[in-house]
């Protein structure tokens, strides 16, 4: 007999088309990892947070809807643009020891697989589980080029891109030693690379967000002080919050993205919130689901997030970073 949680995979999968088939089928590892080459160079790159799914108790407790059609909508709009690259920002599924949850994964990214378009991603916390070998290995098998925490380092011609693992929680004191002294390594070694003009950081927990989630006191001391510290770096990315917000200090920005497909969350925006130096204002607590659009120049860096406004995309919010001058240095 089908186990529960299979027997509910299966059924969700079904009232959403995806043949059932593909809960029971064992996919090949050559056919769920996503492509990557070294060599890409983007000048387009889209990024998404927060791609999963509603569970079963978020929709019968708390009424949450399950959002395939909008996670649908932004992957595969994705593929058609066919940007240079695609970051995901944790939170790929809903519980990473299911496997049936990865097999969704693999279903609704298939056009963006067929379009092989290079992806990078990061652990947020729904990607770990009771079975953390269990989790690395899923993970792995998606995104085998990266570190088994996904924390890694990548040159993208002029920029940069640093990825790290905030689920402090899940990492050993040895672990989390070493990815900070690397995280410290590496923005040292952007600083002195002269083809690097600006970095990117991407993490899945946000350090700063009017939310009822609250600012992450570890990313902010971790990740976030080396960021302010460095001449180079100018996008901190981050999810986890369901809702789109916007930071700016000094030349340093930065965008929690997490309107993937998860349960929409709303944030503060009242007089008295508690971090003001929003760059996105907008009176509605809720932000519709999204993704962001970065376009890489000779001198900036240039975001567009598109919000999906009946059943179609509309500029939501965007902004320009200039990006590092080596002559001025």
């Amino acid at each position: 007999m089908q186990s529960r949680r299979r027997f509910i995979a299966t059924a969700a999968l079904a009232s959403i088309g995806i043949p059932r088939l593909l809960v029971n089928a064992k996919t090949p590892s050559s056919s769920t990892a996503c492509t990557w080459s070294d060599d890409v160079r983007p000048t387009s790159i889209a990024v998404v947070g927060d791609l999963q799914r509603t569970s079963d108790a978020e929709k019968i407790f708390l009424s949450r809807s399950d959002n395939h059609s909008e996670r649908s909508l932004i992957l595969n709009t994705i593929a058609d643009e066919k940007p240079d690259m695609l970051l995901l920002l944790g939170d790929q599924v809903g519980t990473g020891d299911d496997d049936d949850e990865w097999t969704y994964f693999d279903a609704v990214m298939g056009k963006v697989k067929d379009a092989r378009i290079p992806v990078r991603a990061i652990y947020g916390n729904h990607d770990y589980g009771y079975d953390k070998g269990r989790c690395i290995r899923n993970f792995s098998e998606r995104f085998p080029y990266q570190d088994e925490h996904g924390a890694s380092v990548v040159k993208l011609g002029s920029i940069a891109l640093v990825t790290v693992d905030t689920n402090i929680d899940q990492l050993s004191s040895s672990e989390i030693d070493r990815q900070t002294s690397r995280y410290k390594k590496w923005l040292g070694d952007l600083e002195e690379d002269p083809e690097i003009k600006g970095v990117i950081v991407a993490a899945h927990h946000a350090p700063y967000t009017n939310s009822e989630l609250g600012a992450n006191a570890n990313v902010i001391s971790m990740f976030v002080e080396p960021f302010y510290n460095a001449r180079k770096t100018r996008l901190f990315l981050s999810g986890h919050v369901h809702n789109y917000e916007r930071f700016l200090t000094g030349d340093k920005m930065f965008v929690v993205t997490g309107g993937g497909g998860g349960p929409l969350r709303s944030v503060d925006t009242s007089a008295g919130r508690r971090f003001q130096n929003d760059g996105y204002r907008s009176k509605a607590a809720i932000r519709p689901f999204h993704y962001m659009k970065l376009t890489v120049g000779e001198s900036s860096l240039k975001a567009e997030t598109k919000f999906i406004v009946k059943n179609t995309f509309k500029t939501g919010d965007n902004f320009s970073l200039g990006l590092y001058d080596h002559g001025t240095r």
